[in-house]
């Protein structure tokens, strides 16, 4: 390597001295902008993290050198009547490694792809929040928050999380029995809560895998990363895949893991089991104390309706439907007949509608008696 050249590495990493300063600028001194931006360049290309730096990055950071090693008559006869400032040249190098830095970041998040959310969906998080139904109880730095927004996760994370941290304990967010709320993960994941569920998930995902553990609903859109899978843990098994769209429900029915793909590969492996491979449209059913998942075909739509603002209920039972109307609502059901509740229903509602219409609604399909009487619900032939 030309000696300016490493007298230029030397001056970037802060470790040159005047005597090898005075050398750096006699190399230099003959060398026009576009010379000195060719070596700079040069030295710049050799390194993988400076090497994708941006233009304007790299503008900012030749001035700051430019000005320095090449300096002007006037400005030269000060600097050789007075001692060089290493502090100067440290600055510029705390400059140079912060680009260095922020370029190998720029790298990492490169290698992902982002999940782009269709405008539907869009529009269905601005509903969530206007509706205040977006709430949720972070823990983080021991110390439990409400937060509304992702712009809370961020602040509450400020300050107290070990930088790097990467276990899934990292943090812990709980939606209430009667809310929602949308957040993005670091890698540009987005996940949708739905009511009583929890996520534990790390501030930082490691270099090898992303990993979660869920129990409760979420509807995952996640970030293309062929070298990371996205892993959620459940209680009855794991779910594997490198960038797709999925439900998983914990639960719908106590002690059963259903997870439904809405496009692109994953992979389920239950407790004790080995790993099974689902299609789009496939639901699989994980249960305790067994070793293979049921897998099969099915319409997908009942089982994502409420990711997009819908309560889609196909055949259910009366119990089942006001179990999470209840929910939403947080009203408390009565029946007053038990023979009542296993009446079936099929029908769909907007989730951010009041409850009124939906229970008239149902009033006029099973011809029930509906009373609602401040926060419960009485239902009654």
């Amino acid at each position: 390597m030309n000696n300016y050249k490493i007298l230029l590495e030397k001056y970037m990493q802060g470790i040159i001295n005047e005597e090898e300063l005075a050398e750096l600028r006699r190399l230099t001194n003959n060398m026009n902008d576009f010379q000195l931006r060719d070596v700079l360049e040069e030295l710049w290309l050799e390194d993988k993290g400076s090497a994708t730096m941006d233009d304007a990055k790299k503008q900012e950071l030749f001035g700051e050198i430019s000005r320095h090693i090449q300096p002007s008559t006037a400005e030269e006869d000060k600097t050789t009547s007075r001692t060089f400032s290493m502090k100067r040249i440290l600055r510029i190098a705390a400059v140079f490694l912060c680009f260095i830095a922020g370029a190998a970041i720029w790298m990492n998040n490169n290698r992902v792809e982002k999940p782009q959310l269709a405008p539907e969906i869009l529009a269905v998080i601005e509903q969530a929040e206007k509706s205040g139904k977006n709430q949720a109880v972070l823990s983080t730095n021991g110390r439990q928050v409400s937060v509304t927004s992702e712009e809370g996760i961020t602040k509450a994370q400020k300050g107290g999380a070990p930088q790097g941290k990467t276990t899934i304990n990292g943090n812990t967010i709980t939606t209430y029995h009667d809310s929602e709320f949308w957040m993005t993960l670091e890698d540009g994941t987005r996940v949708h809560l739905n009511y009583g569920t929890q996520l534990r998930y790390p501030i930082h995902f490691s270099s090898e895998t992303r990993e979660v553990e869920l129990t409760g609903e979420a509807y995952f859109f996640v970030a293309k990363d062929k070298d990371r899978p996205f892993i959620v843990h459940t209680l009855n098994g794991d779910v594997k895949q490198y960038g797709t769209e999925f439900n998983i429900n914990t639960h719908d029915e106590i002690g059963v893991t259903r997870v439904v793909l809405v496009n692109g590969s994953i992979s389920v492996t239950p407790k004790g089991g080995r790993e099974y491979v689902m299609k789009p449209n496939d639901m699989a059913i994980l249960q305790p104390g067994e070793t293979e998942p049921m897998i099969s075909q099915v319409d997908i739509t009942p089982y994502i309706a409420w990711n997009i603002g819908t309560f889609m209920f196909d055949d259910y039972t009366l119990e089942q439907l006001m179990r999470v109307l209840g929910h939403w609502y947080n009203k408390r059901v009565t029946f007053e007949d038990d023979d009542i509740r296993e009446m079936r229903f099929t029908g769909e509602f907007d989730k951010y509608e009041s409850i009124v219409p939906i229970m008239k609604a149902i009033h006029k399909v099973t011809g029930l008696r509906v009373e609602i009487r401040g926060q419960e619900i009485i239902i009654s032939k």
